[in-house]
């Protein structure tokens, strides 16, 4: 029986065998289904247009870049023009099977063509199930990274936990970094599984605890004014690891979560900093980046959108479970690089 979770004005349907038309497309008249989809999906994808023709529906399925490469205005005006030739209509639905860049750059065209048009996410990795496909955050890359974007909640959001069985380990990896941040967060019980069962735990029960951590916090700061910067917790080292090492989302955020504990013990008193250490390395995700450019790192830092005229702000945890935004001084920083050792 598939689990039926509320984040805003999205449905998220999560279980297992749930790539069917009737499990996929909200209730209610369209005439045309859009359907877009990456490389590694584009069966899927395929599979889903052909059994909505058989329903009666008009649908075709687009392929759009792998990557980073999806989220470009280009692409974008490209999907635009593919749409009105498939005379997509408001009543009508676009449908997203992929990761994290693919429902970026399909929810920004949605959120735009016609004014907003309903898009449904088929989360088909770990890391957009629990992060990238919820929320209502969408964005194209301008010369910085989701530089243009809105906020649109999507429709219905479905993860299907068979295909995530199916995903490589390094992929699904990556995913397992993001629940291990929404718990540190919010729930120190999806802590304590993924402590226990690490790579092995249920996923469907990882999840579940991640999206409801994230619908939560959703709930209460839908347009990141406050509280929603809480689930950019280690993003701060981490994207500066990430760009500058030319390393994963996930295992960049891993290491950017022990720069941000360590941070947390000096500035908050964070008492559980070896605590989630272990909890990483116990997901086979790293713990340190030997080799970055300091400097590198730091003048990533620097950019950080949580910055204001007070200076760098991280997001810090005073206990698991309890994140809070501060200003740190440069003392702090360096400390927090030295125990990830960026030299």
């Amino acid at each position: 029986m598939a689990q039926r979770l509320t984040c805003g004005t999205t449905q998220v349907v999560l279980g297992r065998s749930l790539l069917a038309p009737a499990d996929i497309l909200p209730e209610r008249e369209r005439a045309s289904v859009a359907v877009v989809a990456q490389p590694a999906t584009a069966r899927l994808a395929r599979d889903f247009a052909r059994a909505a023709v058989r329903a009666g529906l008009r649908s075709e399925v687009r392929v759009l870049p792998d990557g980073e490469a999806a989220k470009d205005l280009g692409v974008v005006a490209e999907l635009y023009e593919w749409l009105i030739g498939m005379s997509v209509a408001r009543s009508d639905t676009l449908v997203a099977f992929g990761g994290g860049s693919l429902t970026d750059a399909a929810g920004f065209a949605a959120a735009t063509y016609l004014r907003g048009i309903e898009v449904v996410y088929v989360a088909t990795t770990l890391l957009a199930a629990v992060d990238a496909a919820i929320g209502g955050k969408t964005g194209v890359n301008l010369g910085a990274k989701n530089l243009v974007g809105s906020f649109r909640h999507p429709a219905r959001v479905v993860i299907d936990v068979d295909v995530l069985d199916r995903l490589p380990a390094a992929v699904k990896r990556g995913g397992m970094s993001e629940a291990l941040k929404a718990g540190l967060i919010g729930d120190e019980a999806l802590v304590g599984l993924l402590e226990r069962d690490g790579m092995e735990a249920d996923l469907e029960e990882v999840v579940g605890r991640a999206v409801a951590v994230k619908a939560a916090v959703v709930g209460k700061d839908f347009e990141e004014q406050g509280e929603r910067v809480h689930l950019n917790y280690g993003h701060t080292v981490g994207h500066g690891v990430e760009v500058a090492g030319g390393i994963g989302h996930g295992p960049a955020v891993a290491i950017g979560m022990v720069a941000a504990g360590r941070a947390s013990a000096l500035e908050r008193g964070f008492e559980g900093e070896d605590r989630q250490r272990a909890a990483i390395a116990r997901l086979g995700l790293p713990v340190a980046a030997p080799g970055l450019d300091r400097m590198a790192v730091l003048a990533l830092m620097a950019a950080d959108k949580k910055r204001d005229a007070g200076g760098l702000r991280m997001v810090l945890l005073e206990r698991i479970g309890a994140p809070t935004v501060a200003h740190v001084g440069s003392a702090t920083v360096e400390a927090a690089l030295t125990a990830v050792e960026i030299a």
